[in-house]
């Protein structure tokens, strides 16, 4: 009788028991499905954005003109990313550099050659086209603004010439500067996988929209480490319009000099500012920031409603939008915040500037450009002299060049004034007579002299 009993409370306590524990069970069940789908859902996402990216994908062969010099970064191989239905393609101006043909392959293996439609040095980036019949289908763009740290990315094109490649990971930052790779920097670094031959193709988001162009790796062995950089897609863009509308790019310009540095705690206790943003150096005469009202020691927070980090970020803000544009900045001065509307300028040249940091004066008059004297320029060109101003370009078809001014020569007088240095050259100069003929002395190495300009 007792063993019934005992047997019984057993039974009952194992009936109980298992009651207790189904529920457990069964939540753990439903935590490991939740996860198995949620894993699949990501899974599904990577399909999908890859089918919907993969069409606009193309393959880039470039063969180099004979006897044209490439840069080591210039491959001959790369990828592209289909941008318009009429056969316009986006890619790498390192990929088809000094190319002398251009072969693309779509992703359904149909070839065509292709022609450079525009090119941009200074972004890394080049415009091609394709005339085919056949149905093309453009990537669309995502706006690369809206980027986050950590945001999932495919990287799509064809590493090592294995087409139709893609590869998955995160946005790992923001920003980062060009490191020699371009004027403008910005990029958006990522580790998903990019090799060479992936350069040129899209980076982008769950949605197939482009984010970003494959531009380049950090690397000790040639090959993937986990550090690729691309091209942010709204600078991308933006060039591509420019090119095709004006068959070269017009960007918008403030005219100031900014600190590439983070604000310190320096400029913090002076300026009572504790946060990022960009310290404007100096303000140029009569560019647009001083006609705005910007002034040295303000810092530079916003534009168009977007917060401004870096100079990196401020710069490809300003450069990405045309000239004669009206923007909003935003700006720290003297304890608060201010709105500061701005009619954006167009950028110079990157020639016009690399004199303007030299200190180069140009005379549309005389058709060239002159730098001042100094005895390292006058032991390199073997000049007898220690007064004058040397040209150092000259327009073709100006004046200069009608009689025979030449890169090198040294102007020690204009219109029998003697030329001591570069504000005597500005001062005669700004008092030319167009209808009088002009004077110039010259020394050309240890030869002087003169011609007349009319």
């Amino acid at each position: 009788m007792k063993t019934h009993s005992v047997t019984g409370a057993l039974l009952i306590l194992g009936l109980s028991t298992g009651v207790l524990l189904a529920p457990e069970a069964h939540a753990q069940n439903r935590s490991e499905r939740d996860a198995i789908r949620r894993v699949e859902d990501l899974s599904l996402a990577f399909e999908q954005a890859s089918r919907v990216i993969a069409p606009s994908v193309v393959y880039i062969t470039a063969r180099p003109r004979p006897g044209a010099e490439r840069r080591p970064s210039a491959r001959g191989q790369g990828s592209g990313v289909i941008v318009r239905a009429d056969g316009h393609i986006l890619t790498n101006y390192h990929v088809v550099e000094n190319a002398g043909r251009i072969e693309v392959t779509l992703a359904n293996g149909r070839r065509y050659n292709a022609k450079v439609v525009g090119t941009d040095r200074e972004t890394d980036l080049a415009v091609l086209w394709i005339d085919t019949d056949s149905e093309l289908r453009p990537a669309t763009f995502g706006d690369s603004d809206d980027i986050a740290v950590g945001q999932w990315v495919l990287a799509v094109g064809n590493p090592f010439g294995l087409e139709n490649t893609v590869t998955a990971g995160i946005i790992s930052a923001k920003g980062r500067p060009a490191m020699g790779l371009a004027t403008f920097g910005n990029f958006i670094q990522t580790d998903a996988a990019i090799n060479p031959g992936n350069s040129g193709g899209p980076l982008v988001n769950l949605k197939g929209e482009i984010l970003g162009i494959n531009n380049a790796i950090k690397t000790e062995n040639g090959g993937y480490m986990g550090i690729g950089f691309a091209i942010p897609g709204n600078m991308a863009r933006s060039v591509l319009e420019s090119l095709l509308e004006h068959g070269e790019v017009h960007r918008g310009w403030l005219g100031i000099t900014m600190s590439t540095e983070p604000l310190g705690p320096d400029e913090a206790a002076r300026t009572g500012f504790d946060g990022q943003g960009v310290l404007i150096m100096d303000v140029s005469d009569g560019s647009p920031a001083q006609e705005a009202g910007l002034r040295e020691g303000d810092i530079i927070i916003g534009v168009a409603g977007k917060v401004v980090t870096n100079s990196n970020a401020l710069q490809n803000a300003v450069a990405r939008r045309s000239p004669g544009t009206r923007i909003d900045m935003t700006i720290f001065r003297e304890g608060r915040d201010r709105r500061m509307p701005v009619l954006l300028g167009e950028r110079p040249s990157a020639e016009e500037l690399r004199l303007a940091r030299l200190g180069a004066v140009a005379s549309e008059e005389l058709g060239l450009t002159v730098l001042a004297l100094t005895p390292r320029i006058a032991r390199t060109l073997d000049l007898q002299a220690k007064r004058g101003v040397v040209v150092i370009r000259v327009v073709p078809d100006g004046f200069a060049d009608g009689v025979g001014i030449q890169v090198n020569d040294l102007i020690i007088a204009l219109d029998h004034q003697l030329i001591e240095d570069l504000d005597d050259f500005v001062q005669v100069t700004d008092d030319f007579d167009s209808d009088t003929p002009v004077h110039i002395q010259l020394k050309r190495g240890r030869a002087t002299f003169s011609v007349e300009v009319e």
